[in-house]
């Protein structure tokens, strides 16, 4: 839909500032659906308010991430699933407050670990024990 000249001094505020959202939108996301919110994103589906990312299913509130499903609130972080809270993490699952991690699964609060599970602040638990905890604290 092109606008003229004539057309834009006729529009109000309002109209325009919706004009431009629409702009950024088009310009910024390439490829993504089913999106809110996003901005300069690509390939991705399901997602809101999602910044810089690529190939997403299902997030939210993500930074510079890609190829990450289920996860929310996380930044810079490379094929994570379910994982909430995480930074600089690469191919983790269901990580939690998570940083520097990679190939772990079920951590908390833990940082610079690599292939790790069921460990909170950097502590290794079982599987139970894990749970057990996770319960405890209302996660």
């Amino acid at each position: 839909m092109n606008k003229t000249k004539k057309d834009i001094m006729k529009m109000s505020l309002q109209e325009l500032e919706k004009r431009r959202r629409e702009l950024l939108n088009q310009e910024a996301n390439i490829s993504c659906s089913d999106c809110s919110a996003c901005s300069r994103c690509s390939d991705c589906s399901g997602c809101s308010n999602c910044l810089g990312c690529s190939d997403l299913l299902n997030c939210s509130d993500l930074l510079s991430c890609s190829g990450c499903t289920n996860c929310s609130d996380c930044s810079d972080c490379l094929c994570c699933y379910n994982c909430s809270d995480c930074s600089d993490c690469s191919d983790c699952s269901a990580c939690l407050y998570c940083y520097n991690c990679s190939d772990c699964s079920h951590c908390l609060q833990s940082v610079n670990l690599e292939n790790k599970k069921y460990m909170i602040c950097n502590v290794q638990l079982t599987k139970k024990e894990y749970e057990t905890k996770l319960k405890e604290l209302s996660l």
